[in-house]
């Protein structure tokens, strides 16, 4: 009887103590179940390549996911047709890295309220009764002084800060259509001239 109930104990206690190892918090399951919920987060943060460049998910702005879907649904032709590289896909080159440096002009800050609000309105202008079939504007706002387009060699280059500002603007044409925001420039050669539209584009 003996040996029979010391077998029995010896059983139950390498039973419990697997059990206890099993649930144990430290246990390599624990590190399972936690991989496996990282790996949930991981689809909806993939990584999106474009211009040569990849980029996570969560670092690009609504703007440019927004875009990107626009873009994916255009032909090939159309596709090769646009110019426009949301900023956060353009290259660090050369010229990007000069303005990547200490100084970086501030088109903004160049300018004062009331030639923002005067330029502002002139964008407005331009989309509801100086041109046809936009719809109106359902959102305007300034262009980031890093955006790319103030680097825009033989057209916004060309224009000092003070002179030249960009908007990003969404029309009612482009937000049924579920297009992303054009940019519109506007620029002068001098305080004395005035403001005019020197380029517009996706």
């Amino acid at each position: 009887m003996r040996p029979k109930t010391l077998l029995i104990t010896v059983a139950a206690f390498f039973l419990t103590g697997c059990s206890i190892s099993v649930l144990s918090p430290s246990s390599p399951a624990s590190d399972i179940r936690t991989s496996g919920e990282a790996g949930k987060e991981a689809p909806g943060d993939e990584l999106i390549e474009f211009n040569g460049i990849s980029k996570r998910k969560s670092e690009l702005s609504e703007d440019t996911l927004k875009w990107l879907e626009w873009y994916q649904t255009l032909p090939e032709d159309s596709r090769d047709a646009l110019s426009f590289i949301p900023g956060e896909f353009i290259s660090s080159g050369a010229a990007t890295s000069e303005t990547d440096t200490d100084f970086s002009p501030s088109y903004l800050a160049a300018l004062t309220e009331e030639e923002l609000l005067e330029t502002e309105e002139l964008a407005r202008y331009y989309f509801t009764e100086a041109s046809v079939g936009f719809d109106g504007v359902e959102e305007i706002y300034p262009a980031e002084d890093n955006c790319y387009l103030y680097r825009n060699t033989g057209i916004e280059a060309e224009y000092d800060p003070g002179n030249i500002i960009i908007y990003m603007v969404l029309t009612g044409k482009d937000q049924a259509a579920g297009n992303p925001a054009r940019s519109l420039s506007i620029a002068r050669r001098s305080k004395s001239d005035s403001w005019k539209v020197i380029n517009s584009g996706h």
